[in-house]
C-alpha cells in the first residue's frame, strides 16, 4: 500500500516540509515518486522507518546521528554509536545538575539576604570545627589577599572543594580598630577530610550577626557587634570568624552575599 505525503504527515502530525527535508538529506527516501505529477509516495516500510526516526529524535538524537545509526554496517558499530551517545548524555546531565544546583543556591542566598533573620547580634556556641587555613602574607593588603585567594582556589580545585563553605579570620587588634579588610587567614570549612585539615578551631561562645549586603559595607555589621559587646559588659577573647559561600546574588535592589560574622566573647569579671 502506498501513502501520499500529506497522509503520512497527518499520521505523524508533522509537516510536509519535514518529510521533504528528510528526503533531501537521504534520511527517509519515499518508495516512489510519481513521474507525472511528482508526488512522493511512501510504503509501509517507509512508515516504519519514519516511526523509528521520530522515536530517535524524541530521544534527543540529532538527524545526523540518526542517519549514522541507520547506516551502521554491523551490530558493533551500532553499539559503539549508542555508547558514545550515552556518554554525551551523561556529560549533559552533569552540566544540567550543576546548573540546577547553581540556581538553587542563588535562590537560597536571595532568601537569606532578603530575610531580616540574624541581622541583629545574637549569642551562639560554635562547636570545634575542622578547617584548612592559609595565612595571608604581610603586609596583608589587597595584592597579598588576591595572591592568597589564588593559592586557595588552586587548593580547592585540586581537592574538589569548590562547594564547601569559606572562612575568613581577622585578628582582634584589626577589627576593633576598624581594619575590617586586613585579612589574617582565609580557608575552607565543613566537609574537610582529616588529611586536608590543617587546623581545628576550638569550641567557643560567640556573638554573631549576618551581614547581608556588599562586602565593602561589612564594617557596619562589625560596628553593631562591637557596640553590643560593649553595652552588655562582654570581653572579646580572640579573632573573628567570617563564614560564607561563593554565591553572590543580584535581586533587584539587593546585591551581595550573606556572611556570618562571629566574635568569640566571655563575660567581663566584675
Amino acid at each position: 500500500m502506498l501513502y501520499k505525503i500529506s497522509e503520512v504527515a497527518k499520521i505523524f502530525n508533522i509537516s510536509r516540509e519535514t518529510l521533504i527535508y528528510y528526503d533531501s538529506i537521504n534520511l527517509l527516501v519515499p518508495k516512489k515518486v510519481d513521474e507525472v505529477n511528482g508526488y512522493r509516495l511512501y510504503n509501509d516500510e517507509n512508515v516504519s522507518d519514519l516511526y523509528f526516526i521520530l522515536m530517535m529524535k524524541n530521544a534527543n538524537f540529532s538527524l545526523k546521528e540518526i542517519k549514522e545509526y541507520i547506516e551502521c554496517k554491523n551490530t558493533s558499530e551500532s553499539i559503539q554509536l549508542l555508547n558514545n551517545k550515552m556518554t554525551h548524555i551523561k556529560e549533559k546531565m552533569k552540566l544540567l545538575k550543576e546548573s540546577y544546583n547553581f540556581i538553587e543556591e542563588k535562590i537560597e542566598e536571595i532568601k537569606k539576604i532578603t530575610s531580616p533573620e540574624g541581622c541583629l547580634p545574637f549569642f551562639e556556641s560554635l562547636e570545634e570545627t575542622k578547617v584548612y587555613l592559609l595565612e595571608i602574607e604581610e603586609p596583608k593588603r589587597e595584592k597579598e589577599l588576591i595572591e592568597g585567594i589564588g593559592k586557595l582556589n588552586k587548593f580547592r580545585k585540586k581537592h574538589e572543594l569548590n562547594k564547601v563553605g569559606r572562612i575568613t579570620i581577622l585578628k582582634q587588634e584589626d577589627f576593633v580598630t576598624g581594619n575590617y579588610f586586613r585579612i589574617h587567614e582565609i580557608g575552607v570549612v565543613n566537609n574537610i577530610s582529616d588529611e586536608l585539615c590543617n587546623r581545628n578551631l576550638s569550641k567557643t561562645r560567640c556573638i554573631s550577626i549576618y551581614h547581608k549586603d556588599f562586602t565593602n559595607k561589612i564594617g557596619e555589621s562589625y560596628c553593631k557587634l562591637l557596640k553590643f559587646i560593649e553595652e552588655n559588659n562582654l570581653e572579646i577573647t580572640g579573632s573573628s570568624r567570617e563564614f560564607f559561600n561563593d554565591v553572590i546574588v543580584n535581586a533587584g535592589n539587593c546585591m551581595g552575599q550573606s556572611i556570618k560574622i562571629s566574635i568569640p566573647i566571655k563575660t567581663k569579671k566584675s
